[in-house]
């Protein structure tokens, strides 16, 4: 008799003790569920593992662990690509600029040349005011493009002649020199208008 009581104790201490096992990982689990639910991850993380800590062979812990390690990869990875994200923006903000600065800078460099070919070309009514003279200055150019290439063809033969430097650079002087008379001696006159009245005979 005095064994079945002492049996029925143990049996009631081992029934209380699994209903309280039972309710206490049920309660880290409704704790964890909470705190994921209010998008507490942290602490629903941290009171799963005090739970499997204690139960560890809990499924509803496990699971929610699970769950939770799942949805840390995700935001981790969710925030690594935000990250590139804003990295590649702010990169292409940065060439982005560099292009215009480079492109302002090119179309400065255009209007300067722009500038200064129409210096250059001067004011076209200028020109159109005199053909007499852009005709002589077109048949000067003609006439130095001429000696300037026979001046070419007399250095290569020069050349042929194996001169030293020294004869070479007496004979190019002398050449210069002549040429310059030449082109002094030659400068266009300008013509005398007849007076009126007057015969031209």
């Amino acid at each position: 008799m005095r064994n079945k009581i002492i049996l029925s104790f143990a049996f009631i201490f081992a029934l209380s003790l699994q209903v309280t096992l039972a309710q206490s990982a049920g309660d880290f689990f409704n704790k964890a569920a909470r705190s994921y639910v209010k998008t507490e991850k942290d602490q629903a993380l941290t009171t799963v593992n005090e739970g499997l800590s204690k139960f560890p062979s809990d499924t509803k812990l496990q699971a929610l662990k699970e769950k939770l390690d799942q949805d840390q990869e995700k935001d981790k990875q969710e925030q690594e690509q935000k990250e590139q994200e804003q990295q590649n923006q702010e990169q292409q903000q940065k060439e982005q600029s560099q292009d215009e600065q480079q492109e302002s800078q090119d179309k400065g460099e255009k209007t300067e040349e722009d500038k200064a070919k129409e210096s250059q070309k001067g004011d076209p009514s200028e020109k159109s005011q005199d053909p007499a003279s852009e005709n002589a200055n077109d048949q000067m150019d003609a006439n130095l493009a001429d000696r300037q290439k026979a001046l070419e063809e007399f250095k290569e033969k020069l050349k042929a002649m194996n001169l030293t430097p020294e004869q070479a650079a007496q004979i190019l002087e002398s050449m210069n020199a002549a040429e310059l008379r030449y082109i002094q001696q030659n400068k266009k006159k300008p013509t005398e208008q007849p007076k009126r009245g007057i015969p031209d005979w």
